[in-house]
């Protein structure tokens, strides 16, 4: 009778439950970590909009940026006269490239660094200029706040009202602004996608090797808070009906080791090692791994080793 077609049919509907758990459990999971980094569906759909063609996010016309303009062609004119005052004698000329450093100085002081969960809510949106404008206005004190996404828009969208060609470069980690004259808002490590005219340009293997340290560098400066409701959903679903406490409390601790990790690894020495600062986050990564081994590993013996029988 142990193998006789009870048992089989017995041995399908265990193995569809479990299936069914399986999938139930990951929907969960992905539905916390979705809520807990958007909690606003509609803004993240655009934002997937926004990030899918930067080139687009580039608004030379917009009209709020017209009293801006105004207001740093004055500064220039009067930089203007005083390097000529300073330099009579010198035929070195104040030209493109002092022109977009001051500006870049000028973004720095209009729009002031702020992360995105504590502008929009998020743990990451690119808005639009309309859209910056409109969140300084609702602010109490008038001040406008972005981090590094919307002070390139903001950059390149006045440098082409000055005509120069501008576009927004990112390395996953940090957005900045590049021209026929430099590289503006912060350069970052190697590009990885480039707006253009015929949309995002990737580069693929740029995108592998930038990808450790941006996932650190992101853990780092979220909110610790946030990160551990994720972590805790997943060491929860991931708990077995009889697992004893030293098990449970070891590969929990692992688990919260390799979050750890991970959020100091933007923070590593560059001299450590080779791959510089992205070698603590594979250790995190090998500490987490190493948590739900010890969390999932009882359980899949137990589904082994247990028997059925069909006469109870």
């Amino acid at each position: 009778m142990g193998d006789g077609p009870l048992h089989r049919t017995a041995k399908r509907a265990r193995s569809s439950r479990r299936s069914l758990r399986v999938l139930l459990k990951l929907l969960v999971f992905g539905a916390v970590t979705f809520f807990v980094l958007f909690p606003n569906p509609v803004q993240f759909v655009r934002h997937l909009i926004h990030v899918s063609d930067m080139q687009a996010m580039i608004e030379p016309d917009a009209p709020q940026l017209a009293g801006w303009e105004a207001e740093f062609r004055r500064r220039v004119a009067e930089k203007q006269q005083a390097w000529q005052r300073a330099e009579a004698t010198s035929t070195q000329p104040y030209g493109h490239h002092e022109v977009q450093q001051e500006l870049e100085r000028f973004v720095y002081e209009k729009v002031k660094y702020d992360w995105d969960w504590n502008v929009w809510g998020s743990a990451d949106y690119m808005p639009t200029v309309e859209e910056m404008f409109d969140q300084a206005a609702r602010s109490p004190d008038g001040q406008m706040r972005e981090d590094c996404d919307g002070r390139a828009i903001i950059a390149a969208s006045l440098l082409r009202r000055l005509g120069y060609a501008s576009t927004v470069v990112t390395d996953l980690r940090h957005v900045w602004v590049t021209t026929g004259e430099g590289e503006w808002m912060g350069p970052g490590r190697t590009k990885t996608i480039v707006s253009s005219d015929e949309g995002n340009r990737t580069a693929f293997f740029a995108t592998l090797g930038n990808m450790p340290v941006a996932l650190s560098y992101g853990l780092a400066v979220f909110p610790l808070w946030r990160e551990l409701i994720i972590l805790g959903t997943a060491f929860l679903l991931t708990l077995g009906g009889r697992m004893a406490w030293g098990p449970t409390a070891f590969g929990g601790m692992l688990l919260l080791q390799g979050l750890l990790f991970m959020r100091l690894g933007y923070l590593a020495p560059q001299g450590v090692s080779g791959s510089g600062a992205a070698w603590p986050v594979w250790v995190g990564v090998m500490h987490m791994l190493g948590g739900f081994g010890v969390l999932l590993l009882p359980s899949f013996h137990a589904r082994r080793t247990s028997g059925f029988s069909p006469n109870g």
